[in-house]
């Protein structure tokens, strides 16, 4: 039986809660055998998604409340990480992980549910992917393939800082007001006991990947590709990242499926809520409305975007430039 390399770094600090596992990667990649490791930052801060803009962070707020901003290397958006969180990474050779990302996350993700379970959490693996109890999301996870290795990272979130984690995005208040009511009801905490669910993490995916775990700790080249990947975190250069075309629309994800946007045409804005492809609510302003803001926004309400179009046509002109707005957010979905 093959081993599983097992880490577990306890509190480290907020730059090395995204360095460490990195190296990790780079180990795996270079042969190294599957790891499976654990961390806690001592401190909150920003992480930043590989692909997004640094404009989607509010630096100035988060420098106000003395939260470095770092930018990983798996996907995702500009979230909130505190002490609060157990982060969890798996990292296997990329020659052992089925090409088909679906599949590949399924596998990688089940253990991580069968963890959460252990420790009383009734979580499930919903058809988006997505770790959560009944509707709200629980754990934050993110993917990438880092030279020839695959790595998922998660979280095991014992408290949630709804307010701090809309804090950190470049929006306006009332975009922001927005998030917040629905990541209080799709991003929920679940204050499970750490030990217990390292322990069952490990048990989980060690039979999940037919491997032994046993502990282990950084090799000589892991380790000095640690300082590396330290210095190329802290510099400005990898923080602003690629340059990247400006949005069409402001949009947030709250959850798979789950999302505010904030779009605008000419003289027409609108602020849309969209849970399950559907408007949940929203809040819309042209000046030649006339008094039919409410009239459509109560038409809006539990359309697919894709019918917003067709539901505005009585509105003449601003129901058209109402549209347009709407068309730019279908765009980025």
């Amino acid at each position: 039986m093959p081993d599983l390399r097992v880490i577990d770094f306890g509190r480290v600090s907020a730059l090395r809660s995204q360095t460490l596992w990195h190296a990790l990667a780079y180990g795996v990649s270079a042969g190294g055998p599957p790891t499976l490791s654990f961390m806690r930052p001592s401190r909150p801060y920003v992480g930043l998604g590989y692909h997004r803009r640094l404009e989607e962070a509010d630096i100035d707020a988060c420098r106000e409340a003395g939260w470095p901003v770092f930018r990983r290397m798996v996907g995702g958006g500009v979230v909130y990480l505190d002490e609060h969180q157990q982060f969890f990474q798996i990292c296997l050779p990329v020659k052992d992980v089925r090409r088909s990302r679906e599949q590949a996350l399924r596998r990688l993700l089940a253990p991580a549910v069968e963890a959460f379970r252990a420790v009383g959490v009734p979580a499930e693996l919903d058809d988006d992917l997505e770790i959560v109890v009944g509707e709200a999301k629980i754990c934050g996870h993110g993917a990438a393939q880092i030279d020839d290795a695959v790595v998922v990272v998660g979280n095991l979130i014992e408290r949630f800082d709804h307010t701090a984690a809309a804090r950190v995005l470049a929006l306006p208040d009332e975009v922001r007001v927005e998030v917040v009511r629905l990541m209080q009801r799709f991003v929920a905490a679940t204050p499970a006991d750490a030990t217990a669910f390292r322990s069952a993490a490990v048990d989980a995916y060690g039979e999940a990947l037919g491997a032994e775990p046993k502990g282990g700790w950084l090799t000589a080249d892991e380790r000095e590709s640690l300082l590396e990947i330290d210095g190329r975190f802290l510099s400005q250069a990898w923080l602003r990242g690629p340059q990247r075309p400006d949005p069409k629309c402001a949009q947030v994800k709250v959850r798979a499926g789950v999302f505010v946007v904030s779009t605008e045409y000419e003289r027409s804005h609108a602020l849309a809520s969209v849970v399950g492809g559907r408007i949940e609510r929203a809040r819309v302003s042209d000046p030649e409305l006339n008094g039919d803001r409410a009239a459509v926004e109560d038409r809006l309400a539990g359309l697919a975007l894709t019918d917003v179009a067709g539901a505005l046509d009585g509105f003449g002109a601003p129901g058209r430039r109402l549209a347009a707005a709407f068309a730019k957010a279908r765009l980025v979905v």
